[in-house]
């Protein structure tokens, strides 16, 4: 789940819509065969404070997706957009949280977050080799594999651990993420390069940065060599 902090208080609204939440989720488990698919819980959404930011995340609470309202401007402006879309992450995360909670208690399972076999165990496996130099190729590359997986590895670590801030950006530049090892400790929008027509251009904007926050919090990402090319 990608790291967003806690919110800075819990209001008496948001609170109330977090139980209603929880009861409808109850009325769908108690409808739902224990095994079947839970419907719902690919696409949790919230909103922010101002009901200006509405985000989507699944039961892991990983981000799945995001829309502005065309009011933005007026109801918190290009100063108070970039927290709102931060307000609208956490809470749905906070709902997410609820239903994994409910989930556990009644003995149900949550999917993976795993994507993929970045360690390539699922690989089919070749033909033995034909002859012995065949077969001493074929152990180098297994050798060769490991070493790579391993540097991969230390990389993933070597972002965790750093404290130093690096930036997430979307791709046109109107929204960016600061991140310190894997947690969001701040989000900000390009104030000179907005204008009130610009909602898509920013939701699209702040949707690819979020979800390569997303992507940097899965193994498969680094281990697959993706995320060692940045």
């Amino acid at each position: 789940m990608l790291h967003t902090g806690r919110a800075a208080g819990r209001d008496a609204l948001r609170a109330d819509q977090a139980r209603h939440f929880v009861r409808e989720l109850e009325e769908t488990l108690a409808h739902t065969p224990n095994g079947s698919p839970v419907v719902g819980l690919d696409r949790i959404s919230a909103a922010d404070r101002t009901a200006t930011v509405t985000c989507v995340v699944d039961v892991r609470g990983e981000f799945v997706d995001l829309s502005i309202g065309g009011d933005w401007w007026h109801t918190v402006g290009p100063a108070g957009i970039a927290s709102a879309i931060l307000d609208a992450v956490r809470a749905a995360q906070e709902r997410a949280m609820l239903a994994a909670a409910l989930m556990r208690r009644q003995g149900r399972t949550i999917p993976s977050s795993m994507q993929g076999d970045p360690f390539g165990f699922g690989e089919a496996q070749p033909d033995p080799p034909a002859d012995i130099a065949a077969e001493w190729v074929a152990a180098q590359a297994k050798v060769e594999r490991g070493y790579t997986l391993m540097r991969r590895a230390d990389r993933v670590i070597e972002f965790r651990d750093s404290p130093q801030p690096r930036t997430i950006a979307g791709p046109r530049g109107l929204f960016r993420l600061t991140l310190v090892g894997f947690s969001v400790t701040h989000s900000e929008v390009n104030p000179h390069g907005l204008s009130p027509s610009d909602t898509d251009r920013l939701a699209d904007d702040a949707r690819e940065a979020l979800r390569q926050a997303t992507r940097e919090q899965d193994p498969a990402y680094w281990l697959s060599g993706e995320g060692t090319r940045r």
